[in-house]
């Protein structure tokens, strides 16, 4: 699962969705994560507001998870609202998005 696929323009969000707006920023984040993830490797990035980073490192962290066996990310938060986000809002949007694949993951 590229993340490209997924966060893309033409991706299955913005073919489930109307109105996701695929982000340049977005997809090279999630571009470096992935490499990140692939190489086993640190990253450090920084974005702004709006880049759409919980996406950017959860579709290529969940790939990574769904493609290995016993492959397991943690992803650890500064405030306690980003993990209500990605755990109410995130996570189950991706789910809808990604059934097959994520339920596997979690």
């Amino acid at each position: 699962m590229d993340a490209r696929k997924v966060l893309g323009p033409d991706g299955l969000i913005a073919k489930t969705f109307a109105g996701f707006e695929s982000r340049p920023q977005q997809l090279d984040m999630a571009d470096a994560v992935a490499d990140a993830l692939d190489k086993k490797r640190q990253l450090l990035v920084e974005a702004g507001t709006g880049v759409g980073k919980s996406f950017a490192y959860l579709v290529p962290a969940i790939r990574a998870v769904s493609a290995r066996k016993d492959y397991k990310v943690v992803i650890s938060t500064h405030t306690i609202s980003l993990q209500e986000q990605l755990i109410r809002k995130d996570i189950p949007f991706l789910q809808s998005v990604l059934p097959g694949i994520i339920g596997r993951c979690w």
